[in-house]
């Protein structure tokens, strides 16, 4: 007994705790992560199969209290009003089909004078840095737009326009990108009933699975417990 309370042996059960600490920390982290994305793939499930609703149905409140994006998120909404031709981003390094390329976001104003941050689909990038993608134009005229409601923060993702001179080191939010009082969500562009403004390229619902966080939450407490028998062999290893 008084060889397992040596200092040396002291030291290598207090690492072997620390080390299984640390497992358990990670295995929690992964199943709060599958929990996570259990609830976000049970909401995408239940609005993607509701049926298209007016979006001013949805986004009936003000700036104080804006729409509750997560909980309507990938949910099909339709709303009238024109493009704003002044207010277009576009988001780097996007790929389609295996291409590198950009995704066009496009300000949209309703009737009701809200704003809307449209992702119109994807674009090819020019034969080199300088020549700028070739972005179908669009029109000002009133029209009528099926979008989904995306509940994903750009920001970190934005790299200012790709005809900026100077790049911008803080990204303001989507919600006041270009000093646009816009809403803190944007749509993806299913169809119009203007051809000019289809959209670019189809953007579909994502794959809705798990991952593999609870896998891997049962990994980190098997490693746990090979810890835990290690030690125990360490020890009868050199008490014998």
């Amino acid at each position: 007994m008084k060889k397992f309370f040596n200092l040396p042996s002291l030291l290598q059960s207090a690492v072997a705790l620390i080390l299984v600490a640390l497992c358990l920390v990670a295995s929690q982290w992964q199943l709060h992560r599958g929990q996570g994305q259990s609830h976000q793939n049970s909401i995408i499930s239940k609005n993607e199969k509701a049926n298209t609703v007016a979006l001013s149905a949805l986004d009936a409140t003000d700036s104080v209290a804006p729409l509750d994006s997560i909980a309507y998120q990938w949910r099909t909404v339709s709303l009238s009003g024109h493009f704003d031709l002044a207010h277009q981003e576009l988001i780097r390094n996007r790929y389609f089909d295996g291409k590198y390329g950009f995704e066009v976001l496009q300000l949209f104003r309703s009737e009701d004078t809200r704003a809307y941050w449209i992702d119109r689909g994807w674009v090819a990038a020019g034969s080199d840095a300088k020549t700028p993608p070739q972005v179908p134009e669009l029109q000002s005229s009133k029209l009528s737009i099926t979008a989904r409601i995306r509940s994903e923060n750009l920001s970190h993702q934005l790299q200012g326009s790709f005809f900026a001179t100077t790049s911008r080191k803080n990204l303001p939010d989507i919600s006041n990108l270009q000093g646009v009082k816009a809403a803190n969500f944007y749509l993806d562009l299913i169809e119009a009933d203007q051809t000019w403004a289809a959209p670019l390229t189809e953007i579909s619902v994502p794959s809705l699975t798990n991952g593999p966080h609870y896998a891997y939450a049962i990994q980190w407490l098997a490693f746990a417990v090979l810890i835990l028998i290690g030690r125990i062999a360490l020890f009868r290893e050199f008490k014998r």
